[in-house]
């Protein structure tokens, strides 16, 4: 929405106040914080300004609820974007070992057992989904 296409600010406040409601009825897995109208022909608003000190103050509560992993599993899921042909919806352990020995990325483990506990970690997280039926 551009705040200066509305030029009555009692509309503009009308027209804030149904776009928080939709928004929060259409964004369920976030936290709707505020809807902040900003003007697209001036950048030194005080909208643009206000915008921005919510955005700084937010960014800590965003990396609070990020899902902390490590970096081997950070390079493994980039891995697995990389090299798992995208039209694959699943490939079977033992294809992903083959993958990880003939690229031999030296950050990642090519044992079956180390892994099966990174793609673990990342389905717990929500990255991926990982059956785990080879391995006790």
């Amino acid at each position: 929405t551009h705040a200066d296409c509305v030029a009555d600010k009692r509309k503009l406040k009308h027209l804030s106040i149904e776009i928080e409601k939709v928004a929060k009825k259409a964004i369920t897995h976030h936290t709707f914080v505020q809807f902040t109208a900003l003007n697209a022909t001036s950048f030194s608003t005080n909208d643009l300004t206000n915008f921005m000190s919510l955005l700084y103050d937010r960014i800590n509560d965003i990396r609070v609820k990020c899902p902390v992993i490590s970096l081997s599993c950070h390079v493994l899921y980039a891995f697995l974007k990389d090299k798992v042909p995208a039209n694959e919806d699943a490939i079977p352990l033992s294809q992903l070992l083959t993958l990880l020995q003939q690229e031999n990325p030296k950050s990642l483990p090519t044992e079956a057992t180390e892994v099966s506990k990174l793609l673990k970690t990342l389905s717990e997280k929500g990255f991926i989904v990982f059956f785990d039926t080879n391995l006790a």
